[in-house]
This record gives C-alpha cells, sequence and structure tokens, in this order.
C-alpha cells in the first residue's frame, strides 16, 4: 500500500517537473538559476530534478555562445527527441494526422479524405492506420511515442473517452473510442472535441500559453467556437458549448442538421454553402462556377465557392456577404457578451481573406456596443488545415507534463 506520505511527494515532484519543463519550453534561454529565481525553488531542488530530466532524455545543457565576462551560464533546452507525441483530428471531409516532437515541432503529417457513407468500423481503422504510420516514422524510436490525442467531431465525453455522436457519420454513436485505440494499439489514448483542440494549439505552441480574451470559430461541416477568457480555455464540464452553429439566425426553410430550422450552420458550413450553390445553379445562378467544375454538380464544394469569390465572380461574392452578414450577427451577440479582444476564424472561408473578414468585421460593429469595438479584431487564421492534428498532439502534451501558467 502507498502511504500517504509518499503520495503527497509523489505529486509534487510531478508538479515540480512540469513547472520546470512549462519554464523551459516557453523560455528561449534559460539556466537553472533562473529556474530558481522563477520557481522560488532551492537550488537543491532545482538541480536534482533539473539532473534526472536530463537523465531521462526530455532536457539537455548547452553552454551559452555569447561574448560574456565572467562565467558563461549553462542553458537548459528541451531535447525535440524527449518523446514525440500523435495528433489526429477528423470530420466530415477529412482527417488529418500530425506528430510532433517533445519542442512541439511538427516532424510527421498525413490526411486521409473521410466519406459521410464511412461506417464506425471504417472510422475506426482510418485512425488505426494512421497511428502506426506515425509510429512507423520512428522507426527503432517508436517506443518513443508516448501518446496520441484525437480531435473528435460532434459531442464526446472526454473523461470516459466516448465519442457521443456527430451527425455527419449516421453510424458514429457512443463509440468508446480511447478503450479501442488503447486495446489494438497500446498507446495512451486522450479524446477532446475537435474545434476544443485547435483553440488548444493557438493558446500553447502559438501564443505561447499568454494571450488575453479572443475566441477561437471554426467554420467547416458546422460553425463552433471556443472562447479564451482571462487567458483560460472556456469548457462546460458536458463539453456540449460553443455550438454557435445552432443560434437561430432567421425564420428560415432550411433544415439543419440538428432538426431544427434557421440555425446559422445552414447558411456558414461547408455542406451549407455547396448546396445553395447547386441550387442556385438550377435556377441559372452561378454559371462561372457551374463552367470551373465543368458541369459536374457533385464536384463543388466549399474551395470551389473561395476560388469563385476570389475571381470577383459577381453571385459569389453576394453570397459572401451574406454569410458574412449572418456570421457577423451571430458573433456580435458573442462579442457583447464576452468581450474579447480577438475573434480568430479558421476554415475554408477563412482563405477568402480580407474580403470576408472585413464584411463579417463590419456586420459584428453594426450590433455590438462601442466599448466593445475599441481594440477589437478579426482575423482569419493562417495556419493550415492539419491544426486540429496539431492541437490534438498538444492535448496529449498538455495530459502527460501539464503545462502551467508562465504567472507562477
Amino acid at each position: 500500500m502507498v502511504k500517504e506520505s509518499d503520495s503527497i511527494i509523489q505529486n509534487r515532484k510531478y508538479y515540480q517537473r512540469n513547472k520546470m519543463l512549462s519554464i523551459i519550453r516557453f523560455h528561449k534561454n534559460v539556466s537553472r538559476y533562473d529556474i530558481k529565481k522563477i520557481t522560488s525553488y532551492s537550488m537543491t531542488t532545482v538541480i536534482s530534478m533539473i539532473d534526472e530530466l536530463i537523465s531521462q532524455g526530455y532536457v539537455y545543457e548547452v553552454e551559452c555562445e555569447e561574448n560574456r565576462v565572467g562565467r558563461k551560464p549553462v542553458w537548459i533546452k528541451l531535447n525535440p527527441e524527449g518523446g514525440y507525441f500523435i495528433g489526429i483530428e477528423f470530420n466530415g471531409r477529412m482527417m488529418h494526422c500530425d506528430m510532433v516532437d517533445f519542442s512541439g515541432n511538427v516532424i510527421y503529417r498525413n490526411e486521409t479524405a473521410m466519406h459521410r457513407e464511412d461506417s464506425r468500423a471504417v472510422i475506426v481503422g482510418k485512425i488505426v492506420n494512421n497511428i502506426k504510420m506515425a509510429r512507423e516514422q520512428l522507426g527503432e524510436k517508436k517506443d518513443k511515442a508516448l501518446g496520441v490525442g484525437i480531435g473528435v467531431p460532434g459531442y464526446v465525453n472526454k473523461e470516459e473517452g466516448i465519442a457521443k455522436g456527430y451527425t455527419h457519420f449516421a453510424d458514429w454513436k457512443d463509440v468508446p473510442i480511447k478503450e479501442i485505440i488503447e486495446e489494438q494499439i497500446d498507446i495512451p489514448c486522450y479524446i477532446e472535441n475537435n474545434v476544443d483542440v485547435m483553440a488548444f494549439a493557438y493558446k500553447w505552441l502559438y501564443f505561447k500559453g499568454d494571450y488575453e480574451d479572443f475566441l477561437f470559430l471554426s467554420i467547416r461541416t458546422g460553425a463552433r467556437l471556443v472562447p479564451v477568457i482571462n487567458n483560460r480555455l472556456v469548457f462546460s464540464e458536458t463539453g456540449f458549448s460553443g455550438e454557435i452553429g445552432h443560434v437561430k439566425i432567421a425564420p428560415r426553410h432550411d433544415i439543419c442538421t440538428c432538426g431544427k430550422f434557421g440555425c446559422l450552420n445552414t447558411e456558414v458550413s461547408d455542406f451549407a454553402i455547396a448546396a445553395k450553390i447547386r441550387e442556385g445553379i438550377r435556377i441559372g445562378r452561378f454559371q462561372e462556377i457551374k463552367e470551373m467544375v465543368k458541369g459536374d454538380m457533385e464536384a463543388i464544394t466549399v474551395n470551389t465557392f473561395v476560388k469563385s469569390v476570389l475571381l470577383r465572380h459577381e453571385d459569389s461574392s453576394t453570397l459572401m456577404r451574406e454569410i458574412a452578414m449572418h456570421l457577423g450577427n451571430a458573433l456580435g451577440f458573442t462579442v457583447n457578451l464576452l468581450a474579447p479582444r480577438k475573434i480568430i476564424i479558421f476554415g475554408e472561408l477563412a482563405k477568402i481573406g480580407s474580403l470576408f473578414i472585413d464584411e463579417v468585421r463590419r456586420n459584428i460593429e453594426e450590433v455590438v456596443i462601442p466599448e466593445n469595438i475599441e481594440g477589437f479584431s478579426v482575423e482569419a487564421s493562417n495556419e493550415g488545415e492539419d491544426l486540429g492534428a496539431i492541437g490534438a498532439a498538444a492535448l496529449v502534451m498538455q495530459r502527460q507534463f501539464n503545462f502551467i501558467e508562465q504567472t507562477i
């Protein structure tokens, strides 16, 4: 039986380890003495823990190369080969798999097409295959793959590791994905909603854990946002928060995947946009897009629409302004509620750039109080489509090496 005192000591060491690793991760050059000053730990504690981290291969030492008077400091650096983290994220169109090293650098990428008719077995098979391919890239070091994170679309029970459901896959309900992966591959597995892990990537890997009050909005097969308020990601206990795509925007006749009418998703989602264009072609609109796909209606995607807007095609530009109006109105209410300094928009629509972003901001301004507009910005994400996979890998890093806030 483990004594309570032993458990307390282990927990303290775990916290100290992660605290020091966070400091090393978020500082370009840091010495043992710097870590002592930041943490207020004794030098004995710092030396002992850093020596242990070196022996485990998580960090290494490098002498300062700058010309300095007196003794040069010895910097402590993360060892990129200290461990590897696999991240997978998918939706109704695509699955992305990335692997990052211990420093957070992406060393492997892969993507797999998804189809709405994919069964549970097919989807699980694609996940398993991607994990195996990622581990194979490590060769003899494949045992250093420390875990896999999965950004799952729709609703999830992240504590039990169960994918609850996703409307674009009919057979994807109550899937014990964590249990399946850990049994088939024998690797720790963590799951989270796919948009949550994208926001996670932004906060920790791009903003280095320090950015105040922004909203991360993903628009793909649906619209969902994750707030970061007071430098903390805001999630509900159920995990069903942020569903801005199901905000009612107008009494319209289009039915949403949730079974209700008038949701924002029926105006802005990738599938909804493609459907609107097909419907428009049937009544003589969007002729430029019809020519772009050579009459193949099934070839029309949101990517086609983005290209058409950038070519300044009139019907597509009109539709873009309608989308921006609906999105801006919905976001305006959120800005009044949470007063973020920034909204980051991710997805194919963001690739339109300022033409779209400026329209969204203009519509936001029409419903937001002046006090919440000062210093406020809307930006298009410049990250690639594999942002969710990177975030899923960062989720593993968080669960196993618990990022510590810099205000410590």
